[in-house]
């Protein structure tokens, strides 16, 4: 990464940009806390039309600045907060309006009410920016909310600032999926880009107007006395006509009447009731009388978005900060006049200027000279770096012009911010930066390019470590070593261990002064490849050999680069060995670790998951495994490398059709067909192809099978001349294929010899944990011929090897007659009490049998199930009958032009309107109704 240069170092006593935001310098000196009574008067017209709309989707604010929207949602918060309704409020400013921001400030303020509510979604948070990423971080919060025993509102106050379309679809899609128990309410100036067409029409929505925020006569009147103290009738009627009722027209023209003291005469001819007439006034009859100091201090307020004292203080340098200023600025927070908390994104002592005297204060300021501005920007940018806020430090070293100190200040955040598990942050910063800056970076074009890695682009990564390749060539080896990493990532997440051998030279020689993140995934890259190129011994040796090198005095523990995936990886090691237990132990020890660092670990949390799950089920926890699983399934698939997805799919597949839910394991092995074709990972493809064939043929459908297949051979032909590494899987995993159509179609001895051939391939591979399988197949083969010997010598050899190895579904899942081929073993397994007590718990497994839970629909009643029915939105009901067609959720996106994340999220609507977990159970209900 590029230095930092030094003169920034000392201007500043910079120690971490990314740091969290620190406490006021000035925290005896901030503004005394609002009182709740100061400026807001009873508004029982307005805060009844809120009240009407507790129960209702949306709420909509409409009007000019000052029109009072956010004292009226205020008031309105105290109310529901006072029956138990949970309130986030979000005050949006201009620097909001970028997806990185605005997701972060969403989720912090979400999160103060209940951080489980955010715990999906955040994990979600770093990994894409584009549609799909953005719906599937839109379904995990909704998820969240809805789980929330109570109702939620979620206020966005001066949403006129959120312009980017990114934003505005994350909005919408809260819109159209939002749970029962979610209230959206904006507050802004302007129309909102939001189709709000269908929660009018369905009276979800209520929009209030200018018109109606307007203050009646009498609550003019009220207003005034509050602030004067006492006014008479008709001071308080030419107030409201001066104004027409206008809030901050009416505030102002108060503070001025309070200033002189008493005065009762307006000196103004002009009305008062808009934003223009309003910078007028206050120019003219409140600036134009401050002293210099007091002016100034003022002005220095608006330079930034939010402030406290000690950032004014920074700004004002050498001139001392205006006692009188600092009293004024006190009263009118503490009289809720045009100054409010900045709000929880800030620390306690953060203010925001009302928009309007801001503007105002803007114009003064734009007023100075350039190098006077530059100079304050630059003031302001050291200020908020020193304070650990790099957003608004770049944001002000961009405003002071100099453009190379913000890029200086993103690179210097980046490694914390990836340590953090934070790219979206780092994406948000690098976003505020000029693209031909950026271009110029290579150290900022290599963080991008990890970021491209982590939202899955990698075709896009893939050109951009093509182009880095041949512009670094001059850059430090350091700097060098880095996109060798970057190379190695990409080739985990491609599935191509070959891709990442080509590397292995390089990975090797790590230069002298590699940093500790380098170091630390140098280890998690070379365990990998020794994982696939059947080393396993030696993989476990480059986790436990030397202690991880040290980032600050801490070992790097999260993303994948850290110890905690490096421990998953060496368990992975055993699991393919089939040494199941150590692996169940070293998962279960990760798992509880990345789960107790939160965010941060979620790279290994998924993956330890992942892997756990598989063991789960390996051991016939089957529900265990599913519950493990389900709670985080979206962020699995999203965040995950390819060796836990291909787990994954197989675990909820096998699991679905045990549980007697054949249809519901198709659909999920169809949708992970999906996915690897999209994203090209053809071993996942390859494993998803045979449990669509096995699903098929159990189903009676050889034809279907067949078709598969040749998916499958094409696939197989397209990879074979590998013979080692993620790759060469395909082989092993199109021969399963063929050998289950063979014993299907009654071919036996050709099943047998591919059989015969497929154990040795495995021997030679050391994949030992697929040989047991592979003999109770033959044990089933040779019984079918007649071979009883044969077939007892097969069962042996199982039972012995898959005791060693702690197995129990990759024996009962070899074959429907496994138990009777135990049982007919008989007296050769009971000679060895060992292997005759392993078959005893074999046949308990057996009789373990899981069921899904299936709803009673005697019980229930056909008009109760009728209602449910009734109650499907006309999208919902459509899915439901494209499902009856049996159509994968695959085909069902396409034939509705909808995402499939869309689809998913509706059929689980679909379910839990009707009181289902799954297809099969839809299919079993319209059976009970007719409706098939």
């Amino acid at each position: 990464m590029a230095p930092v240069r030094d003169d920034i170092r000392k201007q500043t006593d910079m120690k971490d940009p990314c740091a969290k935001p620190r406490q006021s310098v000035a925290a005896e000196r901030k503004p005394r806390p609002a009182r709740a009574d100061a400026a807001a008067i009873a508004r029982p017209r307005l805060v009844e039309q809120l009240r009407q709309a507790r129960h209702r989707r949306c709420v909509v604010l409409q009007g000019p600045a000052g029109s009072g929207k956010t004292t009226a949602l205020d008031a309105w918060r105290r109310e529901l907060l006072a029956i138990g309704v949970e309130v986030a409020w979000i005050a949006l400013g201009e620097g909001d309006d970028d997806l990185a921001p605005f997701v972060d400030a969403l989720l912090a303020t979400l999160s103060h009410i209940d951080p489980s509510m955010t715990a999906e979604a955040s994990a979600l948070a770093g990994h894409g920016h584009g549609e799909d990423a953005i719906e599937a971080l839109v379904i995990a919060l909704v998820r969240g909310i809805a789980a929330q025993r109570r109702d939620v509102a979620l206020i966005l106050d001066d949403a006129h600032h959120l312009r980017d379309p990114r934003i505005v679809n994350a909005l919408q899609l809260l819109l159209d999926y939002g749970p029962a128990n979610l209230l959206c309410v904006f507050a802004s100036r302007n129309a909102l880009p939001l189709s709000l067409g269908r929660l009018r029409a369905q009276g979800e929505l209520l929009e209030i107007g200018f018109d109606a925020l307007r203050f009646t006569p009498q609550e003019s009147a009220h207003l005034v006395a509050s602030l004067l103290g006492k006014a008479d009738e008709s001071q308080a009627r030419v107030l409201h006509e001066l104004t027409d009722g206008w809030a901050a027209g009416l505030k102002m023209l108060c503070l001025d009447l309070r200033r002189k003291r008493g005065g009762t005469a307006l000196q103004t001819g002009e009305r008062v009731r808009d934003a223009q007439t309003f910078a007028r006034y206050f120019d003219s009859e409140v600036l134009s009388r401050l002293s210099a100091p007091e002016l100034r201090f003022f002005v220095l307020c608006a330079l930034p978005e939010h402030f406290n004292l000690g950032l004014c203080d920074a700004l004002l340098g050498e001139v001392p900060a205006a006692p009188a200023a600092a009293e004024l600025l006190g009263r009118l927070e503490g009289q809720g006049l045009f100054l409010v908390a900045a709000g929880p994104r800030y620390p306690e002592g953060w203010w925001r200027l009302h928009p309007l005297l801001r503007d105002v204060l803007l114009t003064r300021l734009e007023a100075l000279s350039e190098s006077e501005r530059r100079g304050l920007h630059t003031k302001a940018w050291h200020w908020f770096a020193a304070g650990g806020m790099a957003h608004d430090a770049v944001r002000h070293a961009l405003l002071a012009g100099d453009a190379a100190a913000a890029a200086d200040l993103v690179e210097r955040c980046a490694d914390e911010l990836f340590v953090a598990g934070e790219l979206r942050r780092l994406v948000g910063l690098v976003r505020q930066l000029p693209e031909a800056l950026v271009r110029e970076r290579t150290g900022l074009r290599l963080w991008m390019a990890w970021v491209e890695v982590y939202e899955r682009r990698l075709q896009d990564c893939a050109l951009s470590i093509a182009q880095l390749h041949n512009e670094m060539a001059a850059a430090t080896p350091a700097e060098r070593y880095r996109l060798t990493l970057l190379r190695g990532l990409h080739a985990v997440q491609c599935d191509d261990s070959a891709a990442a051998m080509a590397i292995l030279p390089e990975l090797l020689d790590a230069p002298a002064d590699a940093d500790a993140i380098a170091l630390t995934g140098r280890r998690n890259l070379l365990t990998w490849i020794h994982l696939y190129h059947g080393d396993y011994e030696q993989a476990r040796r480059v986790q436990i050999g030397d202690a991880p090198p040290l980032l600050r005095g801490q070992v790097l523990q999260g993303t994948p680069f850290g110890v905690l995936a490096g421990r998953c990886l060496a368990g992975l090691t055993h699991a393919v060995e089939g040494q199941v237990i150590q692996a169940e132990r070293i998962y279960r020890d990760v798992l509880f670790e990345a789960d107790r660092r939160g965010a941060s670990c979620i790279d290994a949390s998924c993956l330890a998951a992942g892997l756990l799950a598989e063991i789960l089920y390996e051991l016939n926890d089957a529900p265990g495994a599913m519950r493990l699983l389900e709670e985080r399934l979206e962020v699995l698939e999203r965040v995950s490398i390819p060796d836990t997805v291909v787990r994954v799919m197989l675990v909820m597949v096998r699991s679905r059709w045990r549980e007697g839910r054949p249809l519901d394991a198709l659909a999920y092995a169809e949708q992970i067909e999906d996915y690897a074709e999209r994203m090209g990972l053809d071993r996942l493809r390859a494993y998803s192809l045979l449990e669509q064939v096995k699903i098929q043929l159990r189903r009676g459908m050889p034809d279907l099978a067949r078709s598969l297949m040749v998916a499958l051979d094409a696939l197989d032909a397209r990879h074979a001349q590998a013979a080692a590494g993620t790759l060469s899987e395909i082989r092993v995993v199109a021969e399963r294929a063929r050998i289950q159509l063979a014993m299907h179609g009654g071919d036996l001895r050709q099943a047998l010899a591919q059989l015969d051939a497929l154990s040795a391939l495995c021997r030679q591979r050391g994949r030992v944990r697929r040989i047991p399988y592979l003999h109770m197949q033959s044990a089933a083969i040779e019984r079918m011929l007649g071979n009883a010997g044969k077939a007892r010598a097969h069962v042996r050899e199982a039972l012995q090897l898959g005791h060693r190895l702690g197995l129990v579904r990759t024996l009962l899942d070899a074959h429907e007659d496994v138990i009777p081929l135990i049982r007919d073993a008989g007296d050769e397994v009971r000679r060895d009490p060992v292997l005759g007590f392993y078959a005893e718990r074999l046949e308990a497994a057996a009789r373990e049998q899981p069921h899904a839970t299936k709803p009673e629909p005697a019980r229930e009643g056909r008009a109760a199930q009728e209602k449910a029915l009734a109650v499907l939105s006309p999208r919902e009901a459509e899915i439901v009958q494209l499902l009856l067609q049996a159509m994968p959720n695959k085909k069902i996106a396409r034939v509705l032009d909808v995402s499939l994340d869309t689809v998913k999220w509706h059929l689980k609507n679909c379910y839990g309107k009707l009181g289902v977990s799954g297809r099969d159970e839809v299919v079993e209900r319209m059976r009970d109704l007719g409706r098939t």
